[in-house]
């Protein structure tokens, strides 16, 4: 299984979006979403998951932390 970072950026340029429009439809700074997607940042908040999954049409369960 992928680690979360690496799912969310699939699920991401899979919906054809780019970092800095996605970080800025989710309400987060391009640098953190791009920690995040390479699983460099703190645990992010339930509802910074739970954006995330909501733009990306997911299920936060998607999201969660796969080791």
């Amino acid at each position: 299984m992928q680690a979360r970072g690496k799912q969310i950026r699939r699920k991401r340029e899979e919906a054809g979006y780019g970092l800095t429009a996605f970080a800025k439809r989710v309400g987060i700074s391009p640098s953190w979403l791009s920690r995040i997607e390479r699983d460099q940042a703190d645990e992010p908040s339930p509802e910074v998951l739970r954006r995330i999954a909501d733009e990306l049409g997911a299920a936060i369960k998607e999201i969660a932390r796969h080791e």
